[in-house]
Parts: structure tokens; sequence; C-alpha cells
């Protein structure tokens, strides 16, 4: 009598352990692939090639004298980037999905003295050298770029605000490029077209690398969007030389599409 009390409190114990561990473990629905629509923005700092053109003085040795010393142009420039982008995804695994998608980018570098004016030499010959004063000269460049992105959740379970790492690259096209020049007297603009002649074109190449963090908010089964802080973000090429660095924000909404597939996890 008591072996088989034993045996049946060993099936039941056992029973009861396999119930827990199903009670334990979730199956549900979520899309392997989906479709981003990113909009983000970018600091960088680095070393520009300064144009021959420009005459200075390092003008904080000097007296203020706006009408006789011109400023100092600084070879470190930053600048401020935009962008916007589709970008699918794929998840390979329950943590880890990779995006391959297409950006549009804006960057913007402006050229300015730390006083009234710098001098920009317009020709010169063996007696004489014409100049101009010029306030600032402007350059944007837009460039059609493909990002490369890794994201790894540490956490298994689909939360509704879940953490990410992220790591990736984007290859950047110059598509288009305009300069502005804005001089110190009106009566100078007759050059314009002769400043902007002297400028050179910048490189169509440059690409980037970043990393960073992000929250997931929302279900993967539905609609849901991030919001990613990346840092750092690193660009070669471009205006910068050899390379600018920095730092950038930007969100994604996330629309699932095509199949759903079946993800189980174990509840904690």
């Amino acid at each position: 009598m008591k072996r088989e009390i034993t045996i049946l409190t060993f099936i039941l114990f056992f029973t009861a352990q396999i119930q827990a561990q199903e009670e334990n473990v979730k199956t549900v629905n979520f899309p392997r692939l989906r479709l981003g629509i990113e909009a983000g923005w970018h600091f960088l700092s680095g070393a520009i090639d300064k144009p021959v053109q420009i005459r200075e003085n390092q003008s904080y040795y000097y007296d203020y004298d706006y009408d006789y010393y011109c400023g100092f142009v600084s070879n470190d420039k930053n600048s401020n980037g935009f962008y916007f982008g589709i970008k699918p995804e794929y998840m390979f695994h329950k943590r880890l999905a990779v995006a391959v998608g297409l950006r549009f980018s804006f960057n913007k570098i402006r050229l300015n003295s730390d006083r009234d004016y710098f001098l920009w030499k317009i020709s010169e010959d063996e007696i004489n050298t014409n100049c101009v004063k010029i306030k600032d000269i402007i350059q944007s460049y837009y460039y059609i770029g493909i990002p490369v992105e890794i994201r790894f959740f540490p956490r298994e379970k689909d939360h509704f605000v879940r953490q990410y790492f992220i790591g990736g690259m984007a290859f950047n096209f110059l598509a288009a490029s305009t300069k502005e020049v804005s001089f110190q007297n009106s009566k100078m603009e007759k050059y314009t077209s002769d400043v902007l002649s002297q400028i050179e074109k910048p490189g169509k190449f440059q690409y980037s690398l970043y990393a960073g963090v992000g929250l997931k908010i929302g279900k993967m089964s539905h609609p849901f969007g991030n919001i990613e802080f990346l840092f750092p973000v690193i660009a070669y090429g471009g205006p910068y030389k050899p390379s600018a660095f920095g730092f950038g924000i930007r969100t994604i909404l996330q629309i699932p599409v095509f199949h759903r597939h079946q993800l189980t996890y174990k509840v904690k």
C-alpha cells in the first residue's frame, strides 16, 4: 500500500510540474517583417579644408576695428543634418532585427568670421590683390543614402516599452549641393559668381558609423514607434577632412507587413 501511495504521489508531483511549466510559457503571433518610416537629426563637428582665397587676421590679437581688420575663420566647423527615409526591417530572432533602407539627408556648413567680415581674394597680379568683404558663405549638401542597421533586444518578452541597442552604418551619395554668399556691402554682390566659382565642389561619397540606444513603444503585433539616441556618430568624407564626430536623435514609425510568425517565450 505504501508503495502505491509513493508512486501516486510522484505522478501527481510530476504532472503538477508539467502544468506549471506550461503555464509559464506563452505563445503570441508577431510579424517578422515591418516597414519603418524614419526622421532624424544629427550634430557633427570636424575639420574642413578652408578655401585658399580667404584672407584673414587673428583678430583677437588686435583692437576691435571692423573697418581695418578682417576676422578669423576657423578650420573647425559644426553642421546640423536632417534626414528622413523608408527602412524595411526583418526580425531574424526574438531579440535580433536587421534593417536596410533608403534615406534622404541634408547638411549645412557656414563659413563666417569672428568679426564683422573676412576678406576673399578675387584676383591678383604682380602689383595688386583684389578682395571683397564677406559676412558668411553657406554650403548645403543633399545626399541619397543606404542605411544598414542591427537592433538587439536584451529582454525576450515583448513588453509595451522595450529597450534595445542599435549599431549601423550609412553609405551616402551626393545628389546636389548649393552655395550662398553674403557680402558686407551690397555693392559687392556683383562679385557673387566670381566667389562661388572659386569654391570647390564637395566629395560625391560619404559614409557614417553610429551606435546608440532606443525604446520601442507599443506591441510588435500592431504599428508602434521607436525613439533613439545615437552616440557616437562618426562621418567620413563630404565636407569634412578626414572625419567628423557628433550625436543624433531620431524617431521611427514601424508598420507590420506580410505574414505573422509565432513567438514563444517564458513568463517570468
